[in-house]
């Protein structure tokens, strides 16, 4: 008994011994990223063993892994390494993300307690569109919820759609690609095709909408947040039950996560308009 206990035991510990392996690997890389940017512009692997206490061929070995993702980059003439381009852009992201939900987070409630229905607010993130922020009104009813820090199914919810419709060609590919059009509804684009299609609808009118398309009996309405020269940082979305989503109410909840959108927009800070918005 035992034996056959001790059997048992000895995988998990070397799952955990290659878990803490891996995670001291992740802080030394962590620890050069943080080095490199207090000590750069540029640094040589020997320098950065030296200052940090490494080994240098481990150095070299997170450095060129960190190199694959343009975290790092090397000076093709030398032996030097610098902070990859990579890390601006998710600073630039993480930075307008913090902004936005400090700023949208008011107009989010408002927009609750006024449409009496479930509210999010969604990014654009290098794996798709993010929700980063969510309100639930006391008179919603929703059978699906899109949790704080999990990616929208972007090709068949308004959110998601409000956001890819401002992405080039090349990232809306992408992020198809990455996650797939699985279809959920009979209503759920099922071709690359027909999304785009919708994408130049929801650019042309100023608004997204969810009809049934990720669950039946449930239907939404999205407007993007956009800034100068159409760059979206987001997109404010409301979804409810389809009876909700008729006829003039439909328009009123249009009216209002597009006017919503637009104050978010003007309290970054950015006054210009897009189709149909004044």
């Amino acid at each position: 008994m035992a034996l056959a206990s001790l059997r048992r035991r000895v995988p998990v510990a070397r799952r955990r011994e290659s878990a803490s392996g891996a995670s001291k690997s992740l802080q030394k890389a962590i620890r050069i990223l943080l080095h490199m940017g207090q000590n750069g512009p540029e640094l040589r692997i020997s320098e950065i063993a030296a200052s940090l206490r490494l080994n240098k061929t481990t150095v070299y070995r997170l450095l060129g892994a960190m190199e694959k993702f343009d975290l790092i980059q090397r000076d093709p003439e030398g032996e030097k390494y610098r902070l990859g381009l990579k890390l601006h852009d998710l600073g630039t992201k993480a930075l307008k993300a913090r902004t936005l939900q400090s700023e949208a987070r008011r107009f989010l409630a408002d927009l609750a307690r006024v449409s009496n229905e479930a509210v999010s607010l969604a990014v654009p993130g290098s794996s798709g569109v993010v929700c980063v922020e969510r309100f639930d009104s006391p008179g919603a009813r929703i059978t699906v919820r899109t949790p704080v820090g999990s990616l929208f199914p972007a090709h068949c919810t308004a959110a998601g759609k409000a956001v890819l419709a401002y992405l080039s060609e090349q990232d809306v590919s992408e992020i198809v690609q990455r996650n797939g059009m699985q279809r959920y509804t009979a209503g759920t684009h099922a071709r690359i095709e027909e999304l785009k299609n919708d994408l130049r609808r929801v650019r042309q009118r100023g608004y997204a909408l969810d009809e049934q398309e990720l669950e039946r009996g449930l239907n939404g309405v999205a407007a993007p947040i956009i800034l100068q020269d159409a760059h979206v940082v987001g997109a404010v979305g409301i979804s409810g039950p389809t009876q909700r989503f008729q006829g003039r109410e439909l328009g009123e909840k249009i009216d209002l996560v597009r006017e919503t959108a637009r104050k978010i927009a003007a309290n970054l800070g950015d006054h210009t308009d897009w189709p149909g918005v004044h």
